[in-house]
């Protein structure tokens, strides 16, 4: 096996992600407007979805870089479809919503990859030192993971559905709501460095147009998702005209716990739902902040945070949501492990 085989194990080929990255673009402009409204005076797909109201839909928050999640997930019968994850999305029986976060990998394992390669990277002060066996596998497994939910996305663009997260933004780009970002070392600077040295300029550019083409929010019966927590009030409009409006982006992506406004959980999802009662009955879901349980809940109630970074977990909302019932899954095995379950109306989680 030569070197350049052995690479194109651990990462997918310029060819290929060249080509998943262009048909991720062509299937976003082809879904419904009902489901992804049109932004105003553009004909590209605004920031929020539309879940279906005929359909349960199964919330994944945070990925990073775990492909085997979703091959585990695919093979998944959950109790309310009979059948496996995969044959329910072909006979359009389910939705699937992820919360971003595709990249990145997150736990120890990944925190010595990183160290490793940024000591490498700083003892050889040669930028080339970038391309390491250390971030040749952090960033196939992102890389991976990415085609994966693409793959979804195109096969299945009006029942599969990724939001955008941070950690979406393989170029560190500090634009359009999204700034540089680390971790365990200085993941963004030099994810950005290994992609262009592996693959060049323009895959750069294009992969920076599918983040920017992602929708940031998602809108169901009686509950709202999103990547990170509202940190401002916001409104349906400006959702939806996502792409003149950058801080939407950073207010749905970066939210650290404790930073919102008082109140935005509960006056976006009136605003959103253009109902006061409603919205009194309504949650938001949100990834990226991680929790030690199942779930967290914040905004007296109104924000459930579903990203435990050691669970394969997701979430089941059934077609009439009264409760979310909490799943975890698992390589070669069908069937589920039920964890817990969550009334959705914080009214009447109080009685």
């Amino acid at each position: 096996m030569t070197v350049g085989e052995l690479q194109e194990q651990i990462f997918p080929s310029a060819e290929g992600l060249e080509r998943a990255l262009k048909a991720a673009l062509r299937a976003s402009q082809t879904i419904s407007p009902a489901l992804r409204p049109r932004a105003p005076g553009i004909a590209s797909p605004g920031g929020l979805v539309q879940l279906s109201h005929q359909k349960p839909c199964i919330l994944v928050p945070d990925l990073h870089a775990r492909p085997a999640f979703i091959d585990a997930l695919l093979r998944t019968e959950f109790p309310d479809l009979g059948e496996p994850l995969h044959s329910a999305l072909e006979d359009d029986r389910v939705s699937l919503l992820f919360l971003g976060d595709i990249l990145h990998a997150e736990g120890e394992e990944a925190a010595r990859r990183w160290i490793s390669a940024y000591k490498r990277l700083a003892a050889a002060r040669d930028d080339h030192a970038i391309l390491s066996p250390e971030m040749d596998e952090e960033m196939g497994l992102s890389l991976e993971a990415l085609l994966k939910v693409i793959d979804l996305v195109c096969r299945f663009p009006n029942s599969v559905f990724c939001l955008k997260g941070n950690h979406d933004n393989v170029m560190n780009a500090a634009d359009h709501g999204d700034f540089p970002f680390y971790k365990y070392a200085d993941e963004g600077r030099m994810g950005a460095l290994w992609f262009e040295l592996r693959y060049g300029p323009d895959i750069a550019q294009l992969v920076r147009r599918y983040e920017l083409s992602l929708p940031v929010a998602a809108v169901g019966e009686n509950y709202c998702a999103s990547h990170a927590e509202p940190a401002l009030p916001l409104s349906r409009s400006a959702i939806i005209a996502y792409f003149e409006h950058p801080e939407v982006v950073q207010a749905l992506i970066w939210t650290a716990n404790a930073e919102a406004k008082e109140g935005s959980v509960a006056k976006s999802l009136q605003a959103i739902f253009a109902s006061a009662e409603k919205a009194r009955h309504a949650v938001w879901f949100s990834g990226h902040r991680p929790v030690s349980g199942h779930f967290a809940l914040r905004a007296q109630g109104q924000l459930v945070q579903i990203h435990n970074p050691y669970f394969w977990q997701v979430v089941f909302i059934d077609r009439e949501p009264e409760k979310a019932d909490f799943f975890t899954v698992a390589p070669n095995k069908e069937q589920p492990e039920y964890t817990a379950s969550l009334v959705l109306d914080p009214f009447a989680r109080q009685k």
